[in-house]
C-alpha cells in the first residue's frame, strides 16, 4: 500500500511543480494507463496480506473452489476494511486522473508498471520457484510415515478385543494459547484451564506453513500434514469427484475401520472451505452445518449459520445418543466465536463474560465460546457421557488479523492443544511441536498401534521422542513444506492401497 500511495504522492508533487496540462484533452478527467492492472494486483496482494495475514495462490484457489466465504461474511469483511478499500480506490483513480492531466507520462507509466510487477510477491514467488527449483522439493516425502495399513479390516478386527475409547474433538476458532496472557487479555482462557491441566498440554505448539486457516488446521490435526495443494488436481477432485485429499489416510479413515460412528458439527455451512467434503471423504457419515443445526434445534442462527451455543446444544444431543447406542464414536465440533476480525459474540453471553465493557468484542467472543465449551463438558460429565472418552481441545490456527492483533504480535504466539481422558498423564509438553503432531497423539491416546509413535509427518506427544519440528526447526520445516511437490500429487489422487483397504473393511 505504501508503494501505491508513494507513487501517487510523488506524481501529485510533480503535477503541482509542472503546473500545466500537457498533451491530454482538457475535458477528460480519467484515462486508462499501462500500470493500472499491475497496480491493482499489487494493492489486492497488500489487502489480502493485511486482512488474512498471508497470501498463497494455492490456498486462494482451493478456497475459491471449495467455497471460501458466505455472502454475509464477505460483506462484513468489506465493511470492516472499508478504509483500506477506499485507499486502493483513491490510488487507482488518482493515477488515472494524473494520466489524463499528462503528469503520468508514458515513460513514468512504464516505470510504475515495472515497479508494481517487481514488488508483487503474487508474481515474483511463483516465478522464482520456477526458475530456481528448491532442493527440498522431495524432502518431506522421505520422512512421511504412511499408516494406510491401519485402515485394513484385520487392523480393525485386532482392536476389537479391547473396548475402544470414544473421542470428542473440539476445534476452537483462533483460540490460541497466546490469549492466556492475562496482563494483555484478561481471563478469556480461564474456562479451559481446568481441562488443560488434566492431561497433556502442548505449550510450544507453533503454526507451520499451510496450517494457518480453518480447513488447513483441521487437515493438520486429522491427517498429520499441512494442507498441500496443487490447483488443477485439487479442483478436479473437489468439483468432479467430490473428494478432499482422497489419497491421504486420516483419523476418520482409521476410526471407520474400527467401527466408529463419526459426527461432524459446525456453525458454518458445510461447503465452507470444503469442510463437509473433507470429512465425508474420510469416514464421517453424519455431517451438520449451520442450516442443519438451526433446523434441528429450532434455533435463531446468525449471519453465517448457527452460533456456538446452538452448535454445542446440538452436539450435546448427539453425544447423548451416541453414548446410549453403545458403539464407539467420534464427535468433532467446530466453534467459531473467535473468528477475525471482531469475533461473533453469542447472545447467550451478552453481559455475562465478566470482562470490562470497553474490552474489544473479539475478547468477549473468545471467552464466551470457552465458557460454553466448559459448560458442555461439565454437563456431559454430570450425565456420565464422558466415560471411556478422550477429549481433545485445540485452536484450529493462530488468529488472523483482528482488533487485538497489535497485542498478540507483542508476544510469542502459540497454538492451544490439550488432550485428556482416562490413562492420559497430566503433564506439560514443553518441546517444540506443531498441529501435525495432534494426529498421532490422538491415535496413540485411543490405543491405535503406531510404529515409533509416528503417523504422516507427526509424532505422538505421548511418546518420549523428538517431533520433526524439533529436529528440523520451524524455519527449515516451513521451507520444506513450501517446496514439497511429491506428496501433494499423491494426496490429491486416489491411493490404490487405501481404496483396497476401504473395500476390505466394508460398511460399518
Amino acid at each position: 500500500m505504501a508503494i501505491g500511495l508513494g507513487a501517487l504522492i510523488a506524481l501529485l508533487l510533480l503535477d503541482r511543480l509542472q503546473g500545466t496540462k500537457t498533451d491530454q484533452s482538457r475535458g477528460r478527467w480519467f484515462r486508462p494507463y499501462l500500470s493500472l492492472v499491475p497496480c491493482l494486483f499489487f494493492l489486492v496482494y497488500v489487502y489480502l496480506e493485511s486482512v488474512f495475514g498471508f497470501f498463497d495462490w494455492g490456498a486462494m484457489f482451493m478456497h475459491l473452489g471449495a467455497g471460501v466465504l458466505t455472502p454475509s461474511v464477505v460483506l462484513e469483511y468489506a465493511m470492516d476494511t472499508g478504509s483500506t478499500i477506499l485507499v486502493i480506490a483513491v490510488v487507482l483513480f488518482g493515477l488515472g486522473a494524473l494520466k489524463a492531466r499528462g503528469t503520468l507520462t508514458r515513460s513514468l507509466d512504464v516505470a510504475l508498471m515495472a515497479l508494481f510487477l517487481a514488488a508483487n510477491p503474487m508474481l515474483t514467488r511463483p516465478i522464482a520457484a520456477a526458475i530456481h527449483p528448491n532442493p527440498l522439493h522431495d524432502f518431506l516425502s522421505k520422512r512421511f510415515v504412511d499408516i494406510t495399513s491401519l485402515t485394513r479390516s484385520e487392523a480393525g478386527a485386532a482392536s476389537a478385543t479391547v473396548a475402544p475409547k470414544n473421542l470428542i474433538h473440539i476445534f476452537i476458532e483462533s483460540a490460541e494459547r497466546t490469549y492466556m496472557n492475562e496482563a494483555e487479555f484478561g481471563d478469556v482462557m480461564d474456562p479451559l484451564l481446568e481441562f488443560d491441566r488434566r492431561g497433556v498440554s502442548a505449550t510450544d505448539m507453533v503454526q507451520l506453513a499451510y496450517t494457518n486457516n480453518s480447513i488447513s488446521g483441521m487437515v493438520a490435526a486429522n491427517c498429520g500434514t499441512p494442507l498441500l495443494i496443487s490447483f488443477f488436481t485439487t479442483r478436479q477432485y473437489l468439483e468432479e469427484n467430490s473428494q478432499f485429499l482422497p489419497g491421504l489416510t486420516c483419523l476418520g479413515d482409521v476410526l471407520k475401520a474400527r467401527g466408529y460412528q463419526q459426527n461432524f458439527i459446525t456453525g458454518w455451512p458445510l461447503g465452507f472451505t470444503g469442510q463437509g467434503t473433507f470429512y465425508s471423504t474420510h469416514g464421517y457419515s453424519s455431517l451438520f452445518g449451520g442450516s442443519e443445526v438451526v433446523a434441528a434445534i429450532a434455533g435463531r442462527g446468525n449471519t453465517f449459520g448457527a452460533d456456538d451455543a446452538e452448535v454445542l446444544d446440538m452436539s450435546f444431543n448427539i453425544l447423548r445418543r451416541a453414548q446410549r447406542d453403545g458403539k464407539p464414536f467420534s464427535l468433532t465440533i467446530a466453534v467459531s466465536g473467535g473468528h477475525a476480525m471482531d469475533g461473533y459474540l453469542t447472545d447467550k453471553c451478552v453481559g455475562k463474560t465478566g470482562l470490562p465493557p470497553r474490552t474489544p468484542n473479539i475478547l468477549h467472543a473468545v471467552k464466551c465460546t470457552n465458557m460454553l465449551i466448559a459448560d458442555f463438558i461439565h454437563k456431559a460429565e454430570a450425565e456420565g457421557l464422558m466415560r471411556n472418552t478422550v477429549l481433545a481441545l485445540q485452536s484450529d490456527h493462530l488468529s488472523a488479523p483482528s482488533t487485538v492483533t497489535d497485542r498478540l504480535s507483542k508476544l510469542e504466539r502459540r497454538n492451544f492443544f490439550s488432550l485428556s481422558g482416562d490413562g492420559i498423564p497430566s503433564k506439560a509438553y514443553t518441546e517444540l511441536s506443531g498441529t501435525i503432531d495432534i494426529f498421532p497423539t490422538i491415535l496413540d491416546a485411543l490405543g491405535v498401534p503406531l510404529a515409533n509413535g509416528q503417523a504422516a509427518l507427526g509424532v505422538s506427544l505421548l511418546r518420549d521422542r523428538p517431533t520433526l519440528v524439533q529436529e528440523l526447526g520451524q524455519v527449515q520445516f516451513d521451507e520444506a513444506i513450501r517446496a514439497e511437490d511429491v506428496l501433494v500429487r499423491s494426496f490429491w489422487q486416489q491411493n490404490p492401497a487405501r481404496t483396497a483397504a476401504v473395500s476390505e473393511a466394508g460398511p460399518h
